[in-house]
């Protein structure tokens, strides 16, 4: 089932992993994501790029943050391809 998984608000780059979109994603129930599981990225724009979960890892730290937060990685995009308010859909069945 496709749901809006987050509305970017900051994104960074890691050389040799890919771009980290922010926030991360609370997974509801007991969904689970996964590295390869695809990702419809609707941009300000209107414009609509597909791409898919290329990492993921587990926030730790000592701001406070939603249990269970995950945040995905994404290759070969740029800051420019996923700007600020773009929104992130599993498109996943």
């Amino acid at each position: 089932m496709s749901r809006r998984l987050i509305v970017v608000e900051e994104t960074f780059y890691i050389k040799g992993r890919g771009l980290v979109p922010l926030p991360g994603i609370v997974p509801q129930g007991d969904e689970r994501f996964h590295v390869g599981d695809p990702l419809l990225l609707k941009r300000p724009d209107g414009s609509c790029l597909e791409s898919a979960i290329f990492g993921i890892e587990m926030i730790h730290g000592t701001a406070p943050r939603p249990k269970g937060e995950v945040v995905v990685l994404l290759k070969d995009l740029t800051r420019e391809d996923v700007p600020i308010g773009c929104e992130i859909w599993s498109t996943a069945p």
